[in-house]
């Protein structure tokens, strides 16, 4: 072989190798690249699933702040009822006051005896 063949065939051997080199690099370049997205991708989904497992909570403390909130309103509406029971009952004791009935064992003193 002629040394100006051989000195291409050096030079051309020499830019294979640098061609080389730099892909080489370049993959290991997005390996990095692909091992960091892969370690954000799996961060991301373990906040994703303790946010699930927060909400979930959340829901179920909402459910039983829902129930209480039901349980206390009927409650309300029979202490309602009651209270308007005993106003009724009270009413009619202060009328029976005010009209002279309901004295000492149901007389209310108006006749008196002997005088």
């Amino acid at each position: 072989m002629e040394p100006e063949e051989e000195k291409r065939f050096v030079r051309i051997e020499s830019l294979l190798h640098a061609m080389t080199a730099r892909e080489d690099r370049s993959e290991a370049r997005s390996l990095k690249s692909e091992a960091r997205s892969l370690k954000r991708f799996e961060r991301s989904e373990q906040r994703m699933e303790l946010a699930e497992q927060r909400m979930d909570k959340f829901d179920k403390q909402l459910q039983a702040t829902r129930k209480l909130v039901e349980a206390g309103m009927r409650m309300l509406v029979r202490l309602g009822t009651r209270v308007d029971r005993l106003a009724a009952t009270q009413d009619a004791f202060l009328r029976s006051l005010r009209n002279g009935r309901g004295g000492r064992n149901g007389h209310n003193g108006s006749k008196r005896r002997g005088s």
